[in-house]
């Protein structure tokens, strides 16, 4: 299948946001550490997601899926607003992420420990925070590729418009509407069907 260059960037960039919000919902409902906390009477594990360590991933992934409907129904300055929209938002989240991963071990702690009690034997899967950084990172290079050449993609609506502009009915006074209408009215005076 060929096509131009901007004709092939248009159905990747709605790729692109698709699978950086999908990725970044599922990475951001994973359990990013986890810890034991002892209260003085009983020790429990604690889980914590990557929503709780970074609350605006899943925020910021359910954006990228929603662009996926904008960024077609929308033209030049609706989609420029929605590609900044999506760019800074990957952007904050991105960094959000990755300054988590980098001290995963801290935060779990500080998070699990935030409700009282000694926390013990903090273990951690990065690998889910690294996913969720990557899907920021994802969205915020789409959301900047739309920004900058999302303008002179096509839009919904445009093919309908032309169309409906060629079917424009016929302007009052002319003849032959005129002779069309009468004709119709005539033959449901004499009870016939005028449109079979």
């Amino acid at each position: 299948m060929t096509g131009t260059p901007q004709s092939r960037a248009y159905p990747a960039a709605l790729l692109c946001l698709a699978a950086g919000g999908a990725l970044g919902l599922v990475a951001s409902a994973r359990t990013w550490g986890e810890a034991a906390v002892h209260d003085g009477l009983v020790t429990t594990t604690v889980q914590v997601s990557g929503r709780e360590l970074v609350p605006l991933g899943p925020a910021v992934a359910l954006l990228a899926l929603a662009a996926v409907v904008a960024v077609p129904a929308t033209r030049r300055t609706g989609r420029r607003l929605v590609g900044a929209v999506l760019a800074t938002a990957g952007l904050v989240t991105a960094a959000w992420a990755a300054v988590v991963t980098t001290d995963l071990t801290a935060r779990t702690a500080q998070w699990v420990g935030s409700s009282g009690g000694d926390v013990t034997g903090v273990q951690t899967a990065p690998a889910w925070a690294v996913l969720a950084t990557a899907a920021a990172v994802l969205i915020a290079g789409t959301g900047l590729a739309v920004l900058i050449r999302g303008a002179g993609w096509p839009a919904l609506g445009r093919r309908y418009e032309r169309r409906a502009a060629r079917l424009d009915p016929p302007a009052a006074g002319d003849p032959s509407d005129l002779r069309a209408g009468r004709e119709t009215w005539d033959a449901m005076d004499r009870g016939e069907d005028p449109t079979s």
